[in-house]
């Protein structure tokens, strides 16, 4: 996976474009970029490293393939997320060692997000709710990178909306994959968080909010989904989470304003 990854920085596929016969007065052009390319490999690749890893764990090692796929696919959808966002966000760094530095970050959040897979995959494991929780913090950490990326690629539309979609549902599986057994019921959440969220962040790409605010925000709403969607699943809530869910949404709602009114300065006049 480090290779697929490495070799995007230097590696680049031909654009292809194909134009349909005219038909009834009217061509179609398919238009195939080199990122949507690197970001297949990715994704495929991914799938491939993380089988290899868990069909080497003593509880799922005997299982077949098939079974392995079946019963376990939501375990594969972080470390794709996570793959898809690296590699399509390559080209909004100009600087080689800028994208040198991002890249060894993404490698080793890769292999730290297998290794909390492999090992939570054992229930009466004494640390598996740690593993569990990291794994979801890694998961709000790729979602919230999706989310300040998809500002720089408002002018492709189809890429902004094909990584909004994609990564949104693989991350919404993560978070809610150890919450219901019920796969099918798992589907019907993501899809529907997704489809929220990927309006929400057409909408706001409009809004002329800066790539941090509109991060922000996206991130805000999207936890909100997902812990609201939680919540619902398991028909239970805790009075303080409703306090947590307050003060979060007051934090993400001040960072906001402060960033938008130039009150905040991260990076420096």
């Amino acid at each position: 996976m480090a290779l697929v990854m490495t070799l995007t920085l230097v590696w680049r596929l031909p654009e292809i474009t194909w134009t349909s016969p005219l038909l009834a007065g009217a061509q179609v052009t398919l238009r195939i970029t080199p990122n949507m390319m690197e970001g297949m490999l990715a994704l495929i690749t991914s799938l491939v490293v993380t089988d290899s890893i868990i069909q080497i764990h003593p509880r799922l090692g005997h299982l077949a393939l098939y079974w392995r796929v079946t019963r376990y696919w939501p375990v594969y959808c972080l470390p794709a997320a996570l793959a898809l966002v690296v590699v399509v966000a390559q080209p909004l760094s100009v600087l080689p060692t800028v994208s040198v530095f991002a890249m060894l970050v993404a490698i080793g959040a890769y292999t730290f997000i297998q290794f909390l897979l492999y090992e939570s995959q054992e229930p009466s494991h004494p640390h598996a709710g740690q593993f569990i929780f990291l794994l979801h913090g890694m998961a709000y950490i790729t979602a919230f990178l999706l989310f300040l990326l998809v500002h720089h690629v408002q002018a492709r539309p189809l890429l902004a909306a094909a990584m909004i979609t994609g990564t949104s549902f693989l991350v919404t599986i993560e978070l809610l994959r150890h919450t219901t057994p019920d796969r099918i019921r798992l589907l019907r959440y993501a899809l529907g968080i997704t489809l929220i969220i990927s309006l929400a962040g057409m909408i706001l790409i409009l809004s002329g909010l800066s790539d941090l605010a509109h991060g922000v925000l996206l991130i805000w709403f999207f936890f909100l989904l997902v812990n609201i969607s939680q919540n619902y699943i398991q028909q239970q809530i805790r009075r303080t989470q409703w306090l947590e869910y307050g003060i979060f949404s007051v934090f993400s709602l001040l960072l906001i304003y402060l960033i938008e009114t130039n009150s905040l300065q991260l990076w420096g006049p």
